[in-house]
């Protein structure tokens, strides 16, 4: 049976500490209106309601394989990830660039503070942003997605394969992180089909450990205890 998607209580500073200076960075820029007017939004014209449907679930499920594993459709600000390929004129590279030294500042924070083997997302969505359903069976592994809602108008859901129904994690205001397992094709059994939305402004940003339980245990109690 599928694993769990556990919530993590965060008190480890060291994490939060970096966690806060990424956002008060982002939320400053976000107040200001630089985003809006500068920076460049994936999938703006794609209906966020066909891509979190039920129906369109059932189409990636019942897709099996042929599912690459990645989301088709992610509308959050365009490249920001730090190691995706950047064009544009040198007031925007600039300006992104920016964004993506403040990321991989962080990246370096907490994948040496927790041991991650690699960073797979930095993610901001502005309000409407989403994330179309997948299951990132290209990145198995024990997963953390910690995210950060400005005020709570979001939330993550997933496909409970043993129960067969769609299960909402609601966003809460701050800090969220949640823990799970995404299981490749050669575990269908642990295969996490999820999606995400927000009206608000909203941070994700995820990690992947290999696939052994104590990794687990270990990266949750190193979240769950006070430095």
């Amino acid at each position: 049976s599928m694993k769990e998607v556990r919530d993590i209580k965060l008190n480890n500073t060291v994490v939060l500490d970096a966690l806060e200076e990424y956002r008060s960075f982002i939320q400053e820029r976000h107040q200001s209106g630089e985003m809006d007017s500068k920076l460049k939004v994936n999938c703006n014209n794609d209906p966020a309601e066909k891509y979190l449907s039920d129906e369109y679930m059932h189409e990636i499920i019942n897709s099996g394989k042929n599912h690459k594993g990645f989301p088709d459709k992610m509308k959050s600000y365009a490249d920001l990830m730090p190691d995706n390929q950047l064009g544009g004129d040198k007031a925007y590279i600039d300006l992104v660039s920016e964004y993506r030294t403040k990321g991989e500042e962080l990246n370096f924070k907490l994948m040496t503070e927790l041991s991650a083997k690699k960073n797979t997302l930095v993610s901001t969505y502005p309000p409407g942003g989403y994330i179309s359903w997948h299951n990132n069976a290209n990145a198995s592994g024990y997963n953390l997605i910690l995210s950060w809602s400005e005020n709570a108008d979001g939330w993550f859901d997933y496909w409970d394969i043993d129960k067969k129904e769609r299960v909402r994690v609601p966003d809460v205001k701050g800090w969220q992180a949640k823990m799970t397992y995404f299981g490749s094709y050669n575990e269908p059994d642990d295969l996490c089909y999820h999606a995400a939305s927000t009206d608000c402004l909203r941070l994700s940003i995820a990690y992947v450990w290999g696939p052994h339980e104590t990794v687990w245990q270990e990266v949750i109690e190193d979240l769950e205890d006070p430095v």
